[in-house]
């Protein structure tokens, strides 16, 4: 073996010993101190968060049940267009799909793919800067899906958008409108294209953060329950944590090797009693096929929940588990795989609505007053390109 260092040649002979270099260092004490953390129990800062210690009974089996109803998975993404400290331009795409044993189903009367522009600025109003939004859809007719733009209307200090201390950035505003979007197209989800029964499932938690989310969420809620469909959420992240340090999702997986459970399909619950008025859930984790490398969040409408039997909410779970056979990626539902790829808006795509904007912007004369904007912050665009 020859191999070269600096320039020059070292024969075998001569190489020098491998010595320790700094990333092995940091692996090293990464090492020390993330293994052997006691699992803890679930831990919640919030007093309206009553946590309910880790208790091997608590796994139950998710079993293969003849399911009679119909699931739908909703997920959005969007695209930065147009971004400078005062403004922000973004293409949301909003996407569901319908399934039925197995089957697809075609919409009932809901456009399957709703995408609009966010156009969100600066402007002052009594010495503090307000951040402002419109929505403009890119067919009219789907203007009735969005949000109204009042509620897209933010103090740059509000705490619900800001981080830490920072004066919150334009871009907290624009996917805000996103997610609001998501809320209320579920709600017309619920009431257009779902029956008693059915189960409605959201990309994410039910839990909302930002002010005026609420609204939207409770009138997808109410909507739901008018139907008789369950409102559901499945989270593909979790943050939360253990009184000892680890991730709670992962410390109930842990635990599950400790059980008869350990290559079953199963679902865990009770994890804590939510009595917090943004975020009305009953939460579970969730295996949901017996080879998943993944454990996941999953939540239905607590006020659903405390009304159905155990039969009824294992139910749920047992169609969801059905919907998560596919051979791509084991224990995630299809449906959110097919919803997720859908509503996301690729790269290609990206660079021909920036092509899009710059040439029309020119077009009409505002691009040399638009890029003064944009420069004070793409210099870092311009420095990976040398």
């Amino acid at each position: 073996m020859v191999e070269y260092l600096e320039g020059k040649q070292l024969t075998e002979k001569s190489v020098a010993p491998a010595e320790s270099l700094p990333i092995d260092k940091v692996v090293e004490r990464l090492e020390e101190r993330i293994t052997e953390i006691p699992l803890g129990d679930p831990a919640f800062a919030d007093p309206r968060y009553t946590p309910i210690n880790l208790d091997t009974g608590n796994f139950h089996p998710i079993v293969d049940r003849e399911m009679d109803c119909t699931l739908c998975f909703l997920d959005g993404g969007n695209i930065n267009v147009a971004r400078a400290p005062n403004f922000i331009v973004e293409l949301t795409r909003l996407y569901f799909g319908k399934y039925r044993g197995g089957r697809r189903l075609n919409p009932l009367q809901i456009p399957q793919r709703i995408d609009f522009y966010t156009v969100c600025y600066a402007t002052s109003r009594k010495g503090r800067i307000i951040y402002e939004t419109e929505l403009i859809p890119v067919r009219e007719e789907w203007r009735d899906f969005l949000p109204d733009a009042k509620d897209l209307i933010f103090d740059s200090l509000d705490r619900s958008i800001m981080v830490g201390l920072q004066r919150a950035s334009v871009d907290k505003v624009s996917s805000s409108a996103r997610v609001f979007a998501e809320w209320k197209l579920a709600g017309f989800l619920a009431e257009k294209e779902l029956e008693e029964g059915d189960i409605l499932v959201k990309d994410g938690s039910l839990q909302t953060f930002v002010t005026n989310e609420r609204k939207y969420a409770n009138r997808a809620y109410g909507k739901a329950m008018e139907r008789g469909a369950t409102f559901t959420g499945l989270a593909k992240t979790s943050t939360l944590f253990t009184t000892t340090g680890h991730p709670l999702v992962s410390a109930i997986s842990e635990l599950s090797q400790t059980t008869g459970f350990r290559d079953k399909a199963w679902y865990y619950h009770p994890i804590v009693v939510i009595k917090q008025p943004d975020h009305r859930a009953d939460m579970y984790a969730v295996k949901l096929h017996p080879q998943a490398d993944y454990v996941f969040r999953f939540e239905i409408l607590r006020e659903q929940a405390e009304q159905l039997p155990t039969e009824a909410k294992e139910r749920v779970i047992a169609a969801l588990a059905d919907n998560a056979k596919d051979i791509s990626f084991p224990g995630y539902p299809y449906g959110l795989i097919d919803a997720d790829r859908f509503g996301r808006v690729g790269m290609g795509e990206k660079e021909m609505q920036q092509t899009l904007f710059m040439s029309t912007a020119s077009a009409h004369g505002a691009w040399p007053k638009i890029q003064r904007f944009i420069r004070a912050t793409d210099a870092h665009l311009r420095l990976n390109e040398l």
